[in-house]
């Protein structure tokens, strides 16, 4: 699986030449863990001239495991690249798939009730789901067909589909412990493949028992995901599409017997067990951070590991969150029956002009993501570009958003003058903290004062896939006098972390000047 590789590239740095003045604040001293300072580097934009034979590739897949094929199932060639793909996705035509057929799902499987009985195994009948399972009688297990059946109708909501034709869906599920005593019962068909947690076919699902109340029902749902979507869209989409909104679709509350699906989780205590955030911590600070391109070329063995539905699950959230991209990426579910690479290729043509600044935003989500980060408040605000006028400009920075573009270029050489002023607020527990751009020195964030202005001077005219200094920023703080290394757009933040920004508010101004 390719990965990351770094480039070089020459970072800005502000030199400020004034004082940093120390700003004031209250709150309980606190020093949050730093960000990855490792960076996602250059993505190879050239494609090979030739492509290894397919016996000189390596395979992920464990002795005797095979990946599910099911009649959803289309061909899949994982040496096609999206160059390749170009001509197969201009000459194919694929139909919404609006065509709902109430009446044809799968049959429920015939059990023997009292073979299961006899292996130890007892039903949780509910309205949607029937549930066999070997595990003690508990509300966090008995209430499981309740769960179910809450999701459906947010299913339903989130993919446009009428209730009536969805009324008499049903799915049967194993819930296992002891494998063996599942085997023994027939509730485990010989020609099941092997699966690290769950797997789904027809209308029955199939879950190991999980060592939290959490996970177990997540993987419920998530198995549901699969099970609704090959019903009702004709199918689940490629590998990423699939396990990415079956990972979308299952995070989850689940609070005095209400459901909330689609869920960016806000500790890790709240969704124990989970680990998709941790997992994509782990593997950008390792150095294995996946490109967006990557992760739409995953094929169907890539999710016999478990980090590819981290990253799965972050490329769906992060465009389902999105304010921009959030209508263009759930447009996609009527190509759902296309499982193979030509529904990538279809959505990365959907969105190619756009590419290299969703590639800029994926670098900063993945190189900054935590539990409750908001997409929506962390979405770049870019806009056009002009030369910094002879008597220096304003700009205007909103305490409560992610990056914004200052509107202005800067020039490599040039030197400017930066001077900010303002009052704002970074927090509102247990009372407001009133900060001004220097921050505030009683709590840290990224080994800087909470609330400190922050800049990068950004290179939008680089192909998708540079690295972006936006993950590297620079302090500014009140001010003083920046020569410029390499010019650019130059971009402004408070430094906040990106699950914080909702208690925050008010404005902050900065007057930039050329000097020489």
């Amino acid at each position: 699986m390719p990965q990351y590789s770094v480039g070089n590239r020459s970072i800005l740095r502000f030199v400020l030449a004034a004082l940093v003045l120390l700003a004031w604040g209250c709150g309980e001293a606190e020093k949050k863990p730093q960000a990855s300072s490792r960076k996602l580097a250059r993505i190879v934009q050239a494609e090979r001239a030739t492509t290894p034979p397919p016996s000189a590739q390596p395979s992920d897949i464990p002795p005797n495991a095979e990946p599910e094929r099911d009649t959803h199932q289309g061909p899949h060639d994982a040496q096609r690249t999206f160059a390749g793909l170009a001509d197969a996705a201009g000459a194919q035509e694929f139909e919404a798939n609006t065509t709902i057929l109430p009446d044809s799902a799968p049959p429920l499987p015939v059990i023997d009730t009292e073979r299961v009985a006899a292996n130890g195994i007892r039903e949780i009948a509910g309205e949607r789901l029937t549930l066999y399972t070997d595990l003690r009688s508990a509300p966090a297990v008995d209430e499981l067909p309740q769960v179910f059946a809450s999701a459906i109708p947010q299913w339903n909501q989130y993919f446009g589909i009428d209730v009536s034709h969805t009324a008499d869906w049903r799915m049967v599920g194993y819930l296992m412990k002891d494998q063996e005593r599942f085997n023994n019962a027939g509730l485990l068909p010989p020609d099941l493949p092997r699966f690290l947690h769950g797997f789904q076919r027809g209308s029955e699902l199939w879950l190991y028992e999980q060592p939290s109340d959490y996970y177990r029902r997540h993987l419920l749902l998530h198995e549901g995901v699969h099970g609704f979507m090959k019903q009702f869209l004709g199918g689940t989409g490629p590998p990423w599409y699939m396990e990415g909104m079956a990972e979308l679709l299952a995070t989850h509350q689940w609070t005095n017997n209400e459901l909330s699906i689609r869920w960016f989780p806000h500790d890790k205590e709240a969704v124990a067990y989970w680990g998709r955030i941790k997992a994509v911590q782990d593997e950008y600070r390792a150095g294995r951070g996946r490109s967006l391109e990557e992760i739409l070329r995953y094929d169907a063995q890539a999710h016999l590991a478990v980090e590819p539905y981290a990253w799965s699950w972050a490329a769906a959230a992060f465009f389902d969150s999105h304010p921009r991209y959030r209508d263009k990426f759930r447009q996609f579910q009527q190509f759902a029956p296309d499982t193979t690479l030509t529904f990538s290729q279809r959505f990365y043509d959907s969105m190619k002009a756009e590419w290299p600044q969703i590639s800029r935003e994926w670098h900063v989500f993945v190189a900054n993501i935590d539990y409750g980060f908001d997409i929506a408040r962390e979405a770049i605000d870019a806009k056009p570009a002009t030369e910094i006028p002879a008597d220096g400009a304003t700009v205007t920075i909103s305490a409560d958003r992610g990056w914004q573009s200052s509107g202005y270029l800067v020039e490599t050489g040039a030197t400017y003058r930066l001077e900010a002023s303002g009052r704002y607020q970074v927090a509102n527990d247990p009372k407001p903290w009133w900060c001004e751009p220097n921050g505030v020195t009683i709590r840290y964030h990224n080994k800087l004062p909470l609330g400190m202005l922050l800049g990068a001077i950004v290179d939008e005219e680089a192909a998708a896939g540079e690295m972006t200094s936006l993950v590297t920023p620079d302090a500014i703080g009140m001010g003083g006098e920046a020569p410029v290394e390499q010019g650019g757009t130059l971009f402004l933040r408070i430094n906040d972390s990106p699950a914080e920004l909702a208690d925050n508010s008010g404005m902050l101004e900065l007057r930039i000047t050329k000097v020489q």
